[in-house]
């Protein structure tokens, strides 16, 4: 239909820049758009993959070598193409351009993450043409900027990370590998044509009544004659349509139409409505011969959003919460890093796979960290179709970021380039500043005057305050002025860690105070943004990247490289000996035993938040997300799914406790519940001696928008034995939507009893819909029960697994026994579960099949 032609270049050759003009191009392995030297190096077998054993270390060469780029391309003028243009959608990072020759140059750039249309209109030749790009190390640069601007501190990385607008996580992270890359990790196309529109941006305003949305569509043009812009919005359903028209001249670049959708369609996220797209068209015509030219085609979601800050009943500070369309949003979600450490091995099923397992495990949001890259746009068009809400972080990480001019014009342009890119996703709720850079300054006691609002600081010795505070909320209003804009993660109150405003970073688990999370109830703040406990990968991962078998044990050299927590041999020791017990330090005991710990701390984590969303002006707390969901290359850390996609049990706890029904247990004493913060930890005898009365609570959370009627049962197991001590039938319970529920209030319990509760739906012959257990804390002290061949029976049925118990069982993980010619994998709805008496625990599991050998796996055990 349009006059107009794009053609994505693609056939790299690389070869190390500075060396003997004549030394040999090696032809990229594969014939992808977009490619970076460490996958060229590993696919031509020059180096070993970094990702195995103690490779890291044999490849860091590399980041300090410059590297150049070559592709050949085809271009055949057409006289109704009166312009031609070079598209760079990112080059990673220190790059000069050259078209058909060495001295041709044609683009230099300095920063990841910006956006380049290079005219070349009467530079191309007929037929073959050679682009050509010269990567200088950004180590090498990043140190020159340094040693001309000063020294700004950065925690993880080098310090010369600060000065370069490139993915910090590249220079290595307390998860990730010191891996620095380049090359053109973004698509290069030749665009040719007479006039075109680009960077379309439909801004939908609902209004309060939800009855009107009123539709700007503004645009960028470039234009050789006087055109006529001709808009269509056509229904979701494909029916009705609303159109318009502007007109342009030749010399204007700019133009805008609006419009009107009565009683419009709208955007949920998953669990709270559909996911339903208009279709935007935009064609360009030209005005005196009716001339098609060019056209623009994309769908759009339609939301009304709010950020709710507001004062709360009966508890001081104000929400932080996300409302959809007047509906207020519990957010269950996690954090999202990189997903590689070399992003152009991704495709578009990877990003696909990543954001399915958020919703199949409970998750309605992802917040893109600031340590990384603004995503793919493959990342937020799954999250647009699957009703994921995005947090969008600026790329600002862990650091004391300058501010000199052309680091700030530099940033400036990186955040209209982003935000123009990524405004017309429905998914993103949030735009914050950075991550953490503002308890980097409260650690170093940079100047941070919260009474001075003068706007400019860049004579202080916090100068980035000035881009987070004024040039990025600068970008946001001008080019997406319907998101919220919030300084920084965290933010807000009386510093980074105040609960009762804004967001926290809760790291007093792990990190900080290392708090025992058998206190997170303590922990909780409006919204909690980050928060985790580090476990090791899956057993048959390790196996993947620990190549030698004589590695394959904790405190091996390979694993601890492939660790890189700080001081975390202590710290998981800790919380490990601190609350299970450890019969065998062998390699898949200690896994079991971190993930069991991870379970637990991030179950009771996501069970303590989700149970302060108490309904209208007493969501205490609107959301956690959890650091983190994934993880950029094989490592134990805090991820919930490991690099090779296996789910630790923390993520399957975690699904159960977001469930959109859900039931919750604490145990406590009434000293400790009364506290509204962990008690202080102070030096003295190992154990207080005086005899604890123990007391539990219970409660439900409807995160559905009907409101339900569920029976509920509370039952009291004696561990050892399995014997019914106490039941309780709660009957049916009107369960109010989209909130807490307080069933149960201090109930004795003792220390030999566990607890489990059931929900039932009264609807579907009790089925049923939700469970939760409680036992004693910590568990090492928890007298089990004995040892017995019928202690616990499998069922092993098509398509699910049946397990029953005769006493109450912790952290039942079942895994697929495997043969050697046997490498079928079985997809498990549900793991480490416990498992009581009178209850029959099924689990669906894709791909199992009747007759298959199910291992079993469960705290106590030895096997």
């Amino acid at each position: 239909m349009s006059v107009s032609s794009s053609v994505t270049l693609s056939g790299w050759r690389w070869r190390q820049h500075g060396k003997d003009d004549d030394q040999p191009w090696h032809q990229c392995a594969h014939n992808r758009p977009t490619t970076e030297i460490f996958t060229d190096l590993l696919d031509a077998q020059i180096i070993p993959d970094p990702f195995l054993d103690q490779n890291e270390r044999h490849v860091q060469w590399v980041g300090e070598t410059d590297w150049e780029y070559a592709c050949d391309f085809q271009y055949e003028p057409d006289r109704s193409h009166a312009r031609q243009d070079l598209v760079f959608d990112g080059l990673d990072t220190v790059a000069t351009v050259y078209l058909n020759g060495r001295g041709d140059e044609i683009l230099q750039s300095s920063n990841m993450f910006h956006r380049h249309r290079v005219e070349v209109t009467g530079k191309l030749r007929h037929g073959l043409n050679t682009l050509r790009i010269v990567f200088r190390s950004a180590l090498h640069y990043g140190r020159e900027l340094e040693a001309k601007h000063g020294r700004y501190r950065a925690f993880n990385g080098e310090n010369s990370r600060v000065h370069v607008r490139k993915a910090q996580y590249h220079y290595g992270w307390d998860w990730g590998p010191l891996l620095v890359t380049c090359g053109p990790c973004g698509e290069i196309r030749l665009e040719s044509y007479a006039s075109r529109v680009h960077d379309v941006f439909v801004d939908a305003q609902v209004a309060e009544d939800l009855q009107a949305a009123s539709v700007r569509v503004s645009f960028d043009a470039i234009l050789n004659q006087d055109v006529s812009v001709d808009i269509a919005i056509v229904a979701p359903s494909g029916g009705e349509v609303v159109r318009t028209s502007t007109a342009l001249g030749a010399e204007e670049s700019r133009g805008s139409a609006a419009l009107v959708i009565p009683k419009p369609a709208l955007w949920y996220p998953v669990g709270h409505g559909p996911q339903v797209f208009y279709l935007v068209e935009v064609v360009v015509t030209g005005r005196r011969d009716q001339v098609p030219l060019h056209s623009v085609r994309k769908p759009v979601g339609v939301r009304r959003l709010r950020l709710v800050q507001q004062p709360l009943v009966d508890e001081p500070g104000t929400s932080f919460f996300f409302e959809i369309n007047n509906e207020p949003v519990y957010i269950s979600g996690s954090n999202w890093i990189p997903d590689h450490s070399f992003l152009t091995a991704l495709t578009a099923r990877d990003y696909a796979s990543a954001v399915g397992m958020c919703v199949e495990g409970n998750q309605n949001m992802l917040r893109v960290w600031g340590g990384g890259v603004y995503e793919h746009d493959a990342f937020y068009e799954e999250c647009d179709r699957r009703g994921v809400l995005v947090w969008q972080d600026f790329m600002f990480a862990c650091g004391q970021y300058p501010c000199y001019p052309e680091f700030a014009a530099s940033v400036q342009r990186e955040a209209a380039d982003q935000v123009k890119r990524l405004r017309q996703y429905c998914c993103i709720v949030l735009y914050a500043g950075n991550n953490e850079d503002y308890a980097v300054a409260e650690m170093l006691k940079l100047t941070w005057d919260r009474a001075d609002q003068s706007g400019d600081w860049t004579k202080t010795n916090f100068p980035a305050r000035t881009l987070y505070e004024t040039h990025l909320p600068a970008v946001v209003s001008e080019h997406s002025p319907g998101i919220p804009y919030h300084p920084s993660s965290p933010w807000g109150g009386e510093g980074t860690e105040d609960r009762t405003v804004g967001d926290i970073h809760q790291w007093n688990v792990w990190h900080g105070s290392q708090e025992k999370y058998q206190l997170w109830d303590k922990l909780v703040g409006r919204f909690v943004s980050e928060f985790g406990m580090l476990a090791l990968p899956a057993a048959k991962s390790v196996r993947r990247f620990v190549t030698d078998p004589a590695q394959r044990y904790p405190q091996s050299a390979v694993m601890d490289l492939h660790n890189k927590a700080d001081g975390a041999e202590r710290r998981l020791a800790l919380y490990v000996m601190e609350n299970v017990r450890v019969d065998s330090m062998d390699l898949d005991s200690w896994i079991y035993a971190t993930q069991l710990v991870q379970a637990e701390c991030l179950g009771f984590a996501v069970r303590s938040c989700r149970r302060q969303w108490k309904g209208p002006g007493r969501q205490y707390c609107g959301g956690h997300l959890v650091w983190q969901l994934n993880d950029c290359w094989p490592c134990s850390s805090w991820a919930v799914v490991d690099f090779y996609g296996e789910q630790k049990l923390a993520y399957y706890a975690m699904k159960r406790d977001a469930a959109p029904l859900a039931l919750g247990i604490m145990r406590s004493t009434p000293e400790l519940k009364a506290l509204k913060s962990p008690p202080p930890q102070v030096l003295g005898p190992p154990h207080d001696l005086a005899p604890k009365h123990h007391i539990f609570d219970v409660w439900a959370v409807n995160g559905t928008v009907q409101d339900v009627h569920a029976q509920i049962d509370v039952r009291l197991y004696d561990i050892a034995t399995g014997a019914l001590r106490e039941e309780r039938r709660l009957g049916s319970q009107a369960l109010l939507a989209n909130r807490t529920t307080e069933l149960l209030q201090d109930v004795s319990v003792d220390e030999k009893t566990a607890v489990q509760a059931i929900m039932r739906d009264i609807r579907d012959g009790g089925r049923v819909i939700a469970r939760a257990s409680d036992w004693p804390q910590p568990l090492k002290y928890v007298a089990l029960a004995a040892p017995s061949p019928d202690l616990l029976a499998l069922s092993v049925l098509d398509g699910k697994l049946e397990i029953r118990a005769t006493a109450p069982v912790k952290g039942v993980q079942v895994y697929l026994s495997q043969q050697p010619d046997d490498d079928r994998d079985v997809s498990w709805e549900d793991n480490g579960v416990d498992v009581f008496p009178d209850d029959v625990y099924t689990i669906h599991a894709l791909g199992l099949v009747k007759g298959d050998k199910v291992e079993v796996r469960h705290y106590g055990s030895t096997s």
